[in-house]
């Protein structure tokens, strides 16, 4: 299990910032959890235990199941330096778990007719296509989003730069993407290569695809709201997700050079530049993330019809791959098939699992980052799935 749930951790998003040793609290941070009132539930207990044994901030979880409501647990503080207990209404950064999203968004709208599978960059950049590299003439979107494109990874200097840019957002991606595209694929070209670019890629693609109309929503974000969260069942769905850090409640942590962690606020040091949301920039409340989640599982969804899951889960290019449209891809012996997830910009981390044969969704978030907060997640996680297994 444990093999399992390390090969869903996305690469961090923060480049330069990765913590490579566990980040553990001061003995001086003096961390005291305020006494609230929480249910006493099993998924209480199981985080409560994982976020004590492992010194985590806050923790959050979240188990859905397709018919039943969902069960909610959170504990820990909203930030180090307070008393502010995590609500279960707060919102977690979801990091790279952003990435099914966007593949979902860029399946709906092939299924209204404004975007295809098989596509290739010449075909999604149409204004590009006579001064990009020739070599990308058979890489498509399926590629993109299964990492498997080529792109070469981006680094501090486009992180630094974008983050400092007043650009307008949209223009700030395309001019990512020609600037990609004008030299050849790496030698990664056709191989599994986990990169961000990717996902910025698809982002603008959806850009372009929706600049012919007026009327179309202009950025990502914006097509993120009218064609997937605006069309979720739960009429809360909108305020349950947003943009970048939370700009209130919890607070992401991190630690420099081995010292004690520290809250980072809500500025532009708080997250990943906004150009790139597609890869990485959604914040989601428990609910909202296992609510929509749960469309996964439900064949009757009108949000994510069965097709379109089964297009989105497949593994790219070939059965016999581990990564799909933004989803790991794995076999377990007791659990079955899962699909999953992690992201973290090096100051949060957000797991997401998916079992179908279960009937399940598990979520465990934290606000921090750190070897121990992946055992935490873990062994949340796996609790879950094994309570799943019970009858």
């Amino acid at each position: 299990m444990k093999r399992l749930l390390l090969l869903t951790l996305a690469i961090p998003l923060l480049w330069g910032c990765s913590p490579s040793t566990p980040v553990e609290l001061s003995e001086e941070s003096n961390l005291v959890i305020p006494v609230v009132e929480r249910p006493d539930t099993w998924l209480q207990g199981v985080l409560t235990t994982a976020q004590t044994e492992y010194r985590i901030v806050a923790m959050g979880a979240a188990v859905a199941r397709r018919d039943e409501p969902i069960e909610i647990a959170v504990t820990g503080l909203r930030r180090n330096s307070g008393s502010d207990p995590v609500l279960e209404t707060d919102h977690w950064h979801l990091g790279s778990n952003t990435k099914a999203l966007t593949a979902l968004l860029y399946g709906k709208l092939v299924e209204e007719g404004r975007a295809e599978w098989g596509a290739t960059l010449p075909d999604l950049f149409p204004n590009l296509a006579n001064d990009i590299n020739a070599d990308w003439a058979t890489v498509t979107v399926e590629d993109l989003l299964a990492h498997r494109s080529g792109v070469m990874q981006l680094g501090g200097f486009w992180l630094n730069a974008r983050r400092n840019d007043e650009a307008n957002i949209t223009t700030q991606r395309l001019e990512t993407v020609r600037k990609a595209l004008l030299k050849a694929p790496s030698d990664k070209l056709g191989t599994y290569d986990y990169n961000n670019l990717n996902y910025i890629i698809v982002g603008s693609v959806i850009e372009q695809l929706l600049s012919d109309n007026a009327t179309n929503p202009v950025s990502w974000e914006d097509a993120m709201g009218t064609y997937l969260l605006a069309q979720f069942s739960d009429a809360n769905a909108p305020n349950q997700f947003a943009f970048g850090p939370p700009l209130d409640g919890l607070e992401g942590h991190r630690s420099l050079f081995g010292g004690p962690l520290k809250p980072v606020g809500t500025g532009k040091s708080a997250d990943n530049p906004r150009a790139l949301g597609p890869a990485g920039t959604l914040n989601a409340t428990l609910k909202g993330h296992a609510a929509l989640a749960r469309e996964f599982l439900d064949d009757d969804s009108t949000l994510i019809p069965r097709p379109l899951r089964e297009k989105l889960f497949r593994p790219h290019p070939n059965p016999e791959s581990t990564y799909a449209m933004g989803w790991s891809v794995n076999d377990h012996k007791e659990f079955g098939r899962l699909y999953a997830h992690a992201g973290s910009n090096t100051m949060w981390l957000s797991r997401i699992t998916i079992a179908p044969d279960l009937g399940l969704v598990v979520i465990v978030n934290a606000n921090q980052f750190s070897d121990d907060t992946i055992k935490a997640t873990d062994q949340v996680t796996e609790a879950a799935l094994r309570r799943a297994l019970k009858p």
